[in-house]
């Protein structure tokens, strides 16, 4: 929607490419209403109904680093596994530096 001065990071899907088409057509004679169907309204057919294809609907850059969908117990315990991994990490880092202060001393 840059021609219309309303640009916005989106999710490709199949109605953003119609709509990416439908731009490069109408060049700088578009119109609101050339592109209406694919961004109007999607948020309910997408968020509630999971039509993910709906539209055009904004997303972040972080939308691309999104690999897995894991479960709510699978992300919790990777989370934690994680900050197991870096908490032992720096423990032991810091632990090995009282050693060695330990030896100088």
């Amino acid at each position: 929607m840059r021609a219309l001065r309303n640009t916005e990071r989106v999710l490709k899907n199949a109605n953003v490419d119609r709509l990416l088409e439908i731009e490069r057509e109408k060049g700088d004679k578009l119109k609101i209403d050339d592109i209406h169907d694919q961004v109007a309204g999607v948020y309910p057919r997408i968020m509630i109904e999971g039509h993910m294809d709906a539209g055009a609907w904004s997303c972040g850059m972080v939308a691309g680093l999104i690999h897995d969908i894991p479960s709510c117990k699978e992300l919790v315990d990777r989370i934690m596994s994680e900050a197991d991994e870096i908490i032992r990490g720096r423990l032991m880092g810091f632990l090995d530096g009282k050693a060695e202060a330990r030896k100088v001393a």
